[in-house]
């Protein structure tokens, strides 16, 4: 198994999702529930690891862990960067990314296929998903300094 720093990067002392780990995910979710192996557009893959760096004017594009995470998420379930199994990756890419920082997503039942095909189809933006997830690890509106 590969070290941990070809998985994970560094910024701002946390912990993002590498392009390697986010093609091992890939190919993990597709043996999990099949789909086709095909990357349509590895630049869109590679943006969302760049999310978490992104800036505007100076500052952060996405102030927040969990907003930097809705955005990687975001991009890889709505922009197809994968033949098939973009919301799987998105998932998995998410809740693996969040682990990596300490919080432990705990979604009820449906609600993970609901916000990621709602996101996936364009309909919640990067706000929406990050709220989604902040509620998953039992955190609260004044916890997303985090």
């Amino acid at each position: 198994m590969p070290g941990r720093h070809t998985y994970f990067f560094r910024h701002r002392g946390d912990s993002y999702s590498t392009l390697k780990y986010l093609l091992e995910l890939h190919e993990d979710a597709l043996k999990d529930a099949g789909g086709a192996s095909r990357i349509n557009h590895q630049s869109v893959i590679k943006s969302a690891t760049r999310k978490a760096v992104e800036s505007a004017g100076g500052e952060d594009a996405y102030l927040t862990l969990f907003w930097k995470v809705a955005a990687m998420g975001l991009t890889l379930a709505h922009d197809h960067g994968f033949r098939d199994g973009n919301k799987r990756t998105a998932v998995l890419a998410m809740f693996a990314t969040l682990e990596q920082n300490g919080h432990y997503p705990n979604p009820a039942n449906d609600s993970v296929k609901v916000v990621i095909v709602l996101t996936a189809m364009g309909l919640l933006n990067i706000e929406d998903c990050g709220w989604a997830l902040l509620m998953w690890c039992g955190l609260e509106a004044g916890d997303q300094s985090s």
